[in-house]
């Protein structure tokens, strides 16, 4: 399917008549291109969707929902995972060698020597040890970091110096230097980052969202910035995509925000494609999918 809507046939030229897709890829193009509408019609109006390829993580999206309800066989992808990591490495290393405050000097031909922060020692708390979690930790401990994972089965992993359920997460938030949320919305997550979060944290403390942003009461956060509590944030999930020129985190000098672009990367969209094109060779030998997700997680929703 193109741009404008327009399925191609196999080797060129228009297709002819209703595609009735059995087999479906939804990749990176869909969500963001202008043909969104006509591949959603599509795939809704297939009579028999036997299996869904989503680019996507997350299954939350009613979008995601409708298609997860019709299809036999529903698969996600966690490629985004790696450049999300990156992205987590990429704010933490700038907030610890102050690049807000180098950028300001820079820009005001001001020199003046600043004291930075290591990577080595810091003290990471990561809510939601899933793929993206994990990437990061993986990342930060080998630079000497230590890392405290929150999931809801706690347990142990070797990706962390420790893992605590959500009920220990209060205490955890005392000794962090940086907080990651990368847990997907849910109702138990919803303003789960709320004026007590942010009290509990530490004043030099970095504070990042690479989940959705519904996890986050964004006027509590405002005002936990100017209270001190985080020091700045890192924010590439906002509660309203696109965010509104006239909404106060543009202009906070403690904010920065990406436009929910972590795994806009060219090697996502490779490792998106390879997960598919396995999954196709599976899905046609009649085997077990990656990435399957339960039928009743739609259901339910």
């Amino acid at each position: 399917m193109d741009d404008e809507g327009v399925i191609k046939a196999e080797w060129g030229g228009v297709f002819e008549g209703d595609p009735q897709p059995v087999a479906v890829f939804g990749n990176t193009d869909v969500w963001f291109g202008p043909q969104a509408p006509a591949f959603m019609t599509a795939v809704l109006k297939t009579p028999k969707l036997e299996w869904f390829q989503s680019s996507a993580a997350g299954v939350e999206h009613p979008a995601l929902v409708m298609i997860g309800q019709k299809a036999d066989l529903y698969t996600t992808s966690h490629a985004q995972s790696e450049a999300m990591a990156e992205w987590a490495l990429w704010a933490a290393m700038d907030f610890f060698r102050g690049g807000p405050k180098r950028r300001a000097d820079k820009a005001a031909a001001h020199w003046e020597i600043q004291t930075s922060r290591e990577m080595h020692g810091s003290r990471w708390l990561i809510y939601g040890f899933g793929a993206i979690g994990k990437a990061v930790a993986r990342r930060v401990r080998a630079l000497g970091a230590t890392v405290t994972g929150v999931r809801r089965s706690g347990g142990a992993s070797d990706l962390a110096d420790a893992v605590v359920t959500p009920d220990a997460m209060a205490e955890a938030l005392k000794m962090a230097d940086v907080v990651l949320l990368c847990a997907p919305h849910t109702p138990e997550t919803e303003g789960m980052a709320d004026a007590a979060f942010f009290a509990a944290m530490r004043d030099d403390a970095l504070f990042l969202n690479l989940g959705r942003g519904a996890l986050v009461v964004e006027p509590d956060l405002i005002a936990g910035l100017d209270a001190g509590r985080p020091s700045f944030a890192q924010l590439d999930v906002v509660s309203e995509e696109p965010l509104p020129a006239d909404n106060p985190l543009w202009s906070h000098p403690r904010v920065m925000i990406t436009p929910h672009d972590s795994a806009a990367t060219a090697e996502t969209r490779h490792r998106q494609d390879q997960i598919f094109l396995d999954n196709l060779n599976r899905w046609l030998k009649g085997e077990p999918l990656e990435n399957l997700i339960d039928k009743s997680e739609f259901e339910n929703a």
